[in-house]
């Protein structure tokens, strides 16, 4: 997790420093702090039989954020998400996948009660286009970056086979992966703007193994997200 953190760190400074030489030359550097909140909705579906038929595929989260804009067009971020707790029961039968293990005849039917929970921070590299000389107060934005995710994912067996069962498993992962974003950016006034975006985070790298020594193992395998967001940022 710390190798993780100052490879990001590294980059980032390294992606600054680029436009910031360039800058120092040309007489566009100007430095214009910032931050954000935002609400958004995160679409994070699972491969068949890895967590598709138990856990919650829609969470909502939020997103805060600091930024410092090098130049109308350019602005590095810094944020943190995390996604609401959600929890969903769902029964499986004979032939069914339980984060890969087969749900058998003689467990059949078993009911699962699974809770899911994503957080960690991000780095992005923002891009602004003004859409028109006429109203320079609206931008397209444009943005790469990574999130570091820790992922918890829970999974509580409540019957198996007709009979009453209380039996927890949790699998947590840390994983770097890359996110893409675009959206619209309009700034209200000089101070206050509002923000319209969508992700692309590439979850699909995560691999969530169980580690505690129960038999079967488990694994949870998300396929790549979507998160949509709505918020505002206040420039200094």
């Amino acid at each position: 997790m710390k190798k993780t953190l100052l490879s990001i760190t590294s980059l980032v400074l390294t992606l600054v420093a680029l436009p910031a030489a360039a800058a120092s030359s040309s007489g566009w550097w100007n430095l214009k702090p910032y931050v954000g909140v935002d609400a958004q909705e995160r679409r994070m579906d699972y491969k068949g039989g890895f967590g598709d038929n138990i856990f919650k595929h829609n969470s909502p989260q939020g997103n805060v954020y600091a930024g410092v804009k090098v130049h109308k067009n350019l602005s590095v971020e810094l944020g943190y998400e995390a996604t609401r707790t959600r929890t969903r029961n769902a029964t499986l039968t004979t032939g069914d996948e339980s984060l890969g293990a087969p749900v058998t005849a003689a467990v059949s039917p078993s009911t699962f009660k699974s809770k899911i929970k994503l957080k960690g921070p991000h780095v992005d590299i923002v891009g602004f286009y003004t859409l028109s000389d006429r109203h320079p107060s609206l931008q397209l934005m444009g943005s790469v970056g990574v999130s570091v995710f820790n992922s918890t994912f829970e999974r509580r067996t409540l019957h198996m086979g007709g009979m009453s069962v209380d039996s927890t498993r949790t699998i947590k992962k840390t994983k770097a992966v890359a996110r893409l974003g675009i959206g619209l950016q309009h700034m209200i006034n000089k101070h206050v703007g509002a923000r319209l975006t969508m992700n692309w985070v590439n979850t699909g790298r995560i691999v969530a193994h169980s580690k505690d020594g129960m038999s079967p193992n488990i694994t949870a395998k998300p396929k790549n997200t979507t998160v949509y967001g709505l918020g505002i940022l206040w420039v200094f």
